[in-house]
């Protein structure tokens, strides 16, 4: 009886670790990447750059998933589809058990990103690759175009230098153009006191 007893214990308690014990996570599964040619035609920005910063909103939080979207700013140094930015902002998973692409501070690259929900995405399943393993693609894809100075706002619309000095040069105009007719106001009511004083 004793036995009995010990040994449903046993399958219970094995149970119990099985079931809470946390699951095996699957790694990333990514289909052939093709020729570069595919990448481009399948990518809505190819560019080479140099990361300069990369943000990680989740990092001091205590529940992460590999999922969660890491942002990597780049400064443009050519662009063969997609954007004429100096700078791009593109995000990535964190980890590449979800297909998330491990972009180094100050090192270059060659990336392929697809636009998701408005926002530039790479995946460990692109052609993207640091610059100096990118050869081939290099290469191929021939002499891209350097940016033109413009940057995006955070929500990714294109804004240039020149409409802001033209913002600066109009508030400007309505500055003085207030202390025209201050002065002006002011000239008249003094004419007119100085019309009743006599």
């Amino acid at each position: 009886m004793k036995i009995l007893h010990w040994f449903i214990s046993l399958v219970v308690m094995t149970c119990l670790f099985l079931a809470i014990s946390p699951s095996k996570g699957f790694a990333c599964s990514c289909l052939p990447v093709g020729t570069v040619q595919e990448g481009v035609d399948g990518s809505t920005a190819v560019f080479s750059g140099k990361v300069i910063e990369v943000v990680d909103s989740n990092k001091n939080k205590k529940v992460q998933s590999s999922a969660d979207l890491i942002e990597v700013k780049f400064e443009v140094d050519q662009s063969w589809k997609g954007s004429n930015q100096s700078e791009l902002i593109v995000y990535t998973e964190r980890d590449s058990a979800s297909c998330g692409f491990e972009f180094s501070l100050n090192k270059e690259y060659l990336v392929y990103a697809n636009e998701v929900d408005g926002k530039l995405r790479v995946s460990l399943c692109s052609r993207t690759a640091p610059l100096a393993a990118a050869t081939e693609d290099i290469n191929e894809l021939g002499k891209g175009e350097k940016p033109l100075k413009e940057f995006s706002s955070d929500n990714g619309v294109k804004k240039s230098e020149k409409p802001a000095q033209q913002e600066n040069d109009s508030q400007v105009y309505i500055i003085f153009t207030a202390l025209g007719i201050g002065l002006a106001v002011g000239m008249v009511v003094g004419f007119i006191m100085k019309g009743r004083k006599r």
